[in-house]
Formats: structure tokens, C-alpha cells, sequence
């Protein structure tokens, strides 16, 4: 009976308010410096100025696992994925004019799921990305609680090619010109550095 006394009382004491003793602290005088010493706090303060950062936005505020795509060893990659101020994006080793036409030549194939829409000689090539369906998993796999249907990336995207050197930084827009979310970005561009190698 004691040892089930002592656990029930300690157990009260664990749900009890226990503030925090900073709650009941109190403010106190400023430093009184005795004549004939000198003031510790300095004339001029240091200033601690941190560069602004870019806000996050669409997928950023409500993460989800990204894509995963291969990156190692990527000095000897010809081309990966990088991340910059302005987004994720595919670093090729290549010309812009190249990694143009490369990416038609990606868009055109059979079984990519790509339609073209638009060709612009900048290299900002429109086109319509279809996933597709995942394959039938059984009525007894649908029936699992806790599965969750994966991520539809469908949709129209654009690329924008910066150059970079004697290299190219291929960046992905929603088909309205916006910024595309990092998930998608990583997703679409990662079936392109599949195909450039």
C-alpha cells in the first residue's frame, strides 16, 4: 500500500501547473557603476546584420519527402540536380543550345508522358507532363487505413535555361509562368537528369 501511496502522489505532483521559473523572475535595476571605473556596455554597440533570406512558399510551408534522385558523385555526372536563391535546379554540362534541344528530344519520347505545347528558341519549351497510374495493387492493399495514394505530379511546366559558364542551370515554371514548388521541380526535372545522364 505504501509504495502504491508514494507512486499516485508523485504521480499528482507530474500533472500539477509546475511553471517555468523564468515566469516569475523580475526585472532588476540597470548596472550602477562605482566612480573611478569604467562602464562595461561600450559606446558603440555591436551590430548583428543577417542578410535577408527568400520567404518560403507553396510546398515549403507543408513539407513533403522529396523525390529521391541520385546526386552522388556528381563532378563526374553530366548533369544533377543543385539548389540556389531562386530554386532548385538541373545543372547540365552542356551548351543552352544543347540542353534545348536535348530536352525536346527527352519531351518526344514515347513513354515520358511529355506533350509538347510550346518551342521558344530561348529554350523556355511549354509542354504537358501525364503520370502515370500506379499499378493495381489488389483489393486487399486498398484496404489498408494507413496507405496513402502517391503524389499526382500532372500538369503544364516550362523550363527557363540560364547559362552557367560553358554549362546551362535548367529551371522549371508552372505553365503560367509562376515558380514551380520544390517537390514537382525536383520530381520533372529528375526524369530529365534520368534521361541526360
Amino acid at each position: 500500500m505504501a509504495l502504491i501511496m508514494i507512486a499516485v502522489l508523485s504521480g499528482c505532483s507530474l500533472f500539477g501547473n509546475n511553471e517555468p521559473e523564468y515566469l516569475a523572475s523580475v526585472e532588476a535595476y540597470p548596472l550602477r557603476v562605482p566612480e573611478g571605473l569604467d562602464d562595461p556596455t561600450g559606446t558603440s554597440p555591436v551590430v548583428i546584420s543577417v542578410p535577408q533570406m527568400r520567404m518560403p512558399a507553396g510546398d515549403e510551408l507543408e513539407p513533403m519527402p522529396p523525390r529521391v534522385v541520385s546526386t552522388a558523385g556528381r563532378e563526374e555526372a553530366n548533369s544533377y540536380l543543385a539548389w540556389s536563391v531562386e530554386g532548385a535546379y538541373l545543372f547540365v554540362k552542356d551548351t543552352p543550345e544543347n540542353v534545348s534541344q536535348r530536352i525536346l528530344a527527352t519531351i518526344g519520347q514515347n513513354g515520358m508522358g511529355m506533350d509538347l505545347l510550346q518551342k521558344e528558341e530561348s529554350g523556355a519549351h511549354k509542354f504537358h507532363y501525364s503520370q502515370a497510374a500506379p499499378p493495381d495493387e489488389g483489393f486487399f492493399s486498398k484496404m489498408v487505413f494507413w496507405r496513402r495514394d502517391p503524389f499526382n505530379y500532372s500538369g503544364t511546366f516550362m523550363t527557363t535555361l540560364k547559362p552557367d559558364g560553358e554549362n546551362t542551370r535548367v529551371y522549371l515554371l508552372f505553365g503560367n509562368g509562376e515558380a514551380c514548388d520544390t517537390t514537382g521541380t525536383e520530381y520533372i526535372l529528375g526524369l530529365f537528369m534520368e534521361q541526360f545522364g
